[in-house]
Protein backbone atom coordinates (compact mmCIF):
# COMPACT_ATOMS: atom_id res chain seq x y z
CA UNK A 1 0.00 0.00 0.00
CA UNK A 2 2.88 2.20 0.65
CA UNK A 3 4.37 2.05 -3.03
CA UNK A 4 0.78 2.47 -4.55
CA UNK A 5 0.51 5.61 -2.00
CA UNK A 6 4.10 6.74 -3.76
CA UNK A 7 2.86 6.32 -7.01
CA UNK A 8 -0.07 8.71 -6.65
CA UNK A 9 1.21 10.96 -5.29
CA UNK A 10 3.82 11.08 -8.28
CA UNK A 11 6.50 10.08 -5.59
CA UNK A 12 7.82 7.09 -7.77
CA UNK A 13 6.80 7.15 -11.75
CA UNK A 14 5.16 4.32 -12.66
CA UNK A 15 2.46 4.42 -15.95
CA UNK A 16 -0.85 3.75 -14.53
CA UNK A 17 -4.63 4.66 -15.31
CA UNK A 18 -6.93 5.33 -11.97
CA UNK A 19 -9.20 2.28 -13.38
CA UNK A 20 -6.17 -0.01 -13.85
CA UNK A 21 -5.46 0.50 -10.08
CA UNK A 22 -9.17 -0.14 -9.21
CA UNK A 23 -9.33 -3.43 -11.45
CA UNK A 24 -6.04 -4.63 -9.41
CA UNK A 25 -7.29 -3.71 -5.92
CA UNK A 26 -10.98 -4.55 -6.57
CA UNK A 27 -10.76 -7.16 -9.00
CA UNK A 28 -14.35 -7.02 -9.69
CA UNK A 29 -15.38 -9.85 -12.57
CA UNK A 30 -17.44 -9.15 -15.51
CA UNK A 31 -19.37 -12.05 -15.67
CA UNK A 32 -21.62 -12.86 -19.05
CA UNK A 33 -19.11 -14.41 -22.12
CA UNK A 34 -18.93 -18.11 -22.29
CA UNK A 35 -15.83 -19.43 -21.34
CA UNK A 36 -14.60 -21.55 -24.31
CA UNK A 37 -11.49 -22.69 -22.90
CA UNK A 38 -11.27 -25.64 -21.07
CA UNK A 39 -8.39 -24.91 -19.31
CA UNK A 40 -9.19 -21.39 -17.76
CA UNK A 41 -11.39 -21.66 -15.16
CA UNK A 42 -14.82 -19.71 -15.46
CA UNK A 43 -13.04 -17.40 -12.93
CA UNK A 44 -10.03 -16.20 -14.23
CA UNK A 45 -12.04 -15.77 -17.68
CA UNK A 46 -14.59 -13.52 -15.99
CA UNK A 47 -11.84 -11.63 -14.99
CA UNK A 48 -9.84 -11.61 -18.24
CA UNK A 49 -13.66 -10.43 -19.74
CA UNK A 50 -13.13 -7.22 -16.74
CA UNK A 51 -9.61 -6.65 -17.87
CA UNK A 52 -10.82 -6.24 -21.66
CA UNK A 53 -12.91 -2.78 -20.95
CA UNK A 54 -9.22 -1.66 -19.75
CA UNK A 55 -8.45 0.43 -22.99
CA UNK A 56 -4.78 -1.20 -23.24
CA UNK A 57 -6.24 -4.45 -22.80
CA UNK A 58 -9.36 -4.53 -25.88
CA UNK A 59 -7.64 -7.38 -27.59
CA UNK A 60 -6.75 -9.28 -24.56
CA UNK A 61 -9.66 -11.85 -24.30
CA UNK A 62 -9.87 -12.25 -27.93
CA UNK A 63 -6.33 -12.98 -28.34
CA UNK A 64 -6.41 -15.32 -25.49
CA UNK A 65 -9.29 -17.21 -26.61
CA UNK A 66 -9.09 -17.36 -30.46
CA UNK A 67 -5.33 -15.82 -31.56
CA UNK A 68 -3.13 -17.95 -29.72
CA UNK A 69 -5.23 -20.13 -26.72
CA UNK A 70 -2.45 -22.76 -26.83
CA UNK A 71 0.54 -20.44 -25.81
CA UNK A 72 -1.42 -18.66 -23.48
CA UNK A 73 -2.15 -22.16 -22.01
CA UNK A 74 1.72 -23.09 -21.67
CA UNK A 75 1.87 -19.55 -20.15
CA UNK A 76 -0.96 -20.29 -17.81
CA UNK A 77 1.01 -23.59 -16.91
CA UNK A 78 4.18 -22.31 -15.87
CA UNK A 79 5.30 -22.79 -12.38
CA UNK A 80 6.47 -18.80 -12.09
CA UNK A 81 4.41 -17.29 -14.77
CA UNK A 82 5.69 -13.83 -13.79
CA UNK A 83 9.03 -14.68 -15.00
CA UNK A 84 7.88 -15.49 -18.71
CA UNK A 85 6.96 -13.17 -21.38
CA UNK A 86 3.10 -13.56 -22.20
CA UNK A 87 2.21 -14.42 -25.87
CA UNK A 88 1.86 -12.06 -28.89
CA UNK A 89 2.25 -8.16 -28.30
CA UNK A 90 1.44 -9.16 -24.49
CA UNK A 91 4.98 -9.67 -24.26
CA UNK A 92 6.16 -6.08 -24.21
CA UNK A 93 4.44 -5.97 -20.34
CA UNK A 94 7.52 -7.69 -19.36
CA UNK A 95 8.98 -3.50 -19.49
CA UNK A 96 5.76 -2.79 -18.04
CA UNK A 97 5.22 -4.77 -14.64
CA UNK A 98 2.59 -2.47 -13.19
CA UNK A 99 0.46 -3.74 -16.01
CA UNK A 100 1.46 -7.54 -16.26
CA UNK A 101 0.25 -7.52 -12.47
CA UNK A 102 -2.94 -7.23 -14.02
CA UNK A 103 -2.86 -9.83 -16.26
CA UNK A 104 -1.26 -12.13 -13.29
CA UNK A 105 -4.42 -11.15 -11.50
CA UNK A 106 -6.55 -12.63 -14.59
CA UNK A 107 -4.61 -15.41 -14.96
CA UNK A 108 -2.56 -16.99 -11.94
CA UNK A 109 -3.97 -15.37 -8.77
CA UNK A 110 -1.80 -17.50 -7.25
CA UNK A 111 1.20 -15.98 -8.08
CA UNK A 112 -0.07 -12.18 -7.28
CA UNK A 113 2.28 -12.68 -3.76
CA UNK A 114 5.14 -13.31 -5.61
CA UNK A 115 4.52 -10.47 -8.66
CA UNK A 116 3.48 -7.73 -6.02
CA UNK A 117 6.79 -8.65 -3.82
CA UNK A 118 8.93 -8.22 -7.80
CA UNK A 119 6.84 -5.00 -8.41
CA UNK A 120 7.93 -3.27 -5.15
CA UNK A 121 11.54 -4.10 -5.54
CA UNK A 122 12.05 -2.83 -9.11
CA UNK A 123 10.03 0.62 -8.52
CA UNK A 124 11.22 1.93 -5.02
CA UNK A 125 14.96 3.40 -4.93
CA UNK A 126 16.85 0.33 -3.30
CA UNK A 127 14.32 -2.04 -3.34
CA UNK A 128 16.21 -4.85 -2.96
Amino acid sequence: MITFRLMNKKIIEVNYTTEEMDFLIKGIPRIGAENTLDWLPDTSWNMVQALSVLDEFKSFAQNLEKDAPARFKDWYNELTPEDVKLPLEWKKLDTMLFKKLLVLRCLRPDRMTVALSRFIKEVLPKGE
